[in-house]
């Protein structure tokens, strides 16, 4: 096989690393990177230079004067942020304003996911973080503060160990979301620490809103739509209510580290970094293809979105998906939208839908879940397999294209932007 393409595994392991994924010499294989793949990854100075002058927004550093308790809300394991290399650039910037260790904590915005563990929070933050700083789970089922309604009419609930701050600072990744366009902004907040009603809720009033704005905006899929979201526009008014003061977006590569960062006021800093990622994350591929292979080492604990903006690039005739979700996390456990039985589910429990034109869908992983074939409707269980073995996906793949394939391989399928957005 000559046709060989290399792309990264294992995100939040020991040992995270490309491996070389083997097609057949006879097929037509395209691969396909965002826009911004090689760009250069930030250096410690260059993300202290970010974060020291902000969008927006007066310095951190200022901010702290005079502040007696400060959170730092992080997102947490479904999300690819390297917070650790970011993380001692806020600290010297809230040193230099004068707060002292003893005067800080760290939240886990993982809104109405599970909670990690230190093995995990210890790859997010760093073994140093861990122990010099108490680290805290947000859990969304108590401790939260009611705090009025947004002009949507979403019930604003937050952590109630966040209201009780004074100075509150927010580090996520910016990257495409189905919902919100793009993350970070406001999402750190709702859902990050929101509670499980609040959450709900927002998800149930503004869904119409959104399906209106997006259409009107003349937006032909839901990733980039970010300005005039109202999906967007209700979690950043949660996040002003909250009080956030300071917000640290990050624009990432295909291995997650930092190639921007947008820091400052809670939207100068997020629709400054909007503009830029529409253009990072846009892939010019082709469509017609008869197979395409989405690999999802950004989020590979919410692997399914690599199959939003991949599937619609096969021949309308018919083609097959490969889904590669090579984790050892498995899927989150999602208390909002997941499964938790073969008949019961979240509230908002959704079941992804695999359009009629696609034959097959492959989950390969060497990490095999069962539990994962909750996350599709029930109609489509036929055309869903598991392999955990690459040259078993050759195979099945070589047996349904006997006479070859034109193959687009997505080496960023999470974060891509490759169906056109308007």
């Amino acid at each position: 096989m000559a046709n060989i393409v290399r792309m990264p595994q294992y995100q939040w392991t020991d040992n995270p690393r490309e491996i070389e994924f083997h097609f057949p010499d006879s097929w037509d294989v395209t691969v396909y990177n965002i826009a911004g793949a090689g760009r250069p990854v930030m250096t410690a100075e260059q993300v202290r230079a970010a974060i020291a002058s902000p969008i927006g927004s007066p310095p951190l550093k200022e901010l702290a004067r005079g502040k007696k308790k400060v959170v730092i809300i992080f997102d947490d394991m479904t999300r690819s942020t390297q917070v650790y290399r970011i993380v001692p650039a806020v600290l010297e910037e809230l040193a230099a304003g004068g707060i002292a260790d003893e005067q800080i904590e760290f939240i886990c915005g993982g809104g109405t996911h599970s909670p990690w563990d230190r093995r995990a929070l210890a790859k997010k933050l760093g073994d140093d973080i861990i122990a010099r700083f108490p680290v805290f789970a947000h859990c969304c089922f108590m401790n939260c503060t009611p705090l009025g309604r947004t002009k949507y009419g979403s019930k604003v609930e937050v952590n109630t160990e966040v209201m009780s701050c004074d100075l509150k600072i927010t580090v996520g990744g910016m990257s495409t979301h189905g919902n919100n366009g793009f993350s970070g902004g406001g999402k750190t907040v709702m859902p990050g620490v929101s509670s499980y009603e609040a959450v709900s809720e927002h998800h149930a009033v503004t869904h119409k809103a959104f399906e209106q704005g997006r259409k009107q905006a003349g937006f032909k899929n839901n990733r980039g739509f970010a300005e005039g979201n109202p999906r967007t526009l209700d979690c950043i008014e949660h996040a002003r209510m909250a009080g956030i003061d300071f917000i640290i977006n990050v624009m990432q590569n295909s291995w997650g580290q930092p190639v921007a960062v947008f820091a400052g006021d809670l939207e100068a800093a997020y629709f400054a970094g909007v503009k830029e990622a529409r253009e990072h994350y846009r892939v010019a591929c082709a469509g017609g293809n008869d197979i395409v292979v989405a690999n999802a080492f950004i989020r590979p604990a919410e692997p399914t979105a690599a199959l939003i903006d991949t599937v619609p690039l096969l021949k309308r005739t018919g083609g097959d998906a490969v889904l590669i979700a090579n984790s050892e996390l498995g899927q989150v456990v999602h208390f909002l939208s997941g499964p938790f039985g073969k008949s019961i589910g979240g509230r908002h429990q959704g079941r992804t839908q695999i359009p009629a034109h696609v034959n097959h869908v492959i989950i390969f992983s060497e990490f095999p879940e069962k539990r994962y074939l909750y996350m599709f409707a029930d109609k489509d269980w036929p055309r869903i397999l598991f392999m955990k073995d690459w040259t078993d996906v050759v195979m099945a793949l070589q047996k349904w294209h006997p006479d070859g394939a034109r193959t687009g391989v997505f080496t960023d399928g999470i974060m891509q932007i490759s169906a056109p957005t308007v």
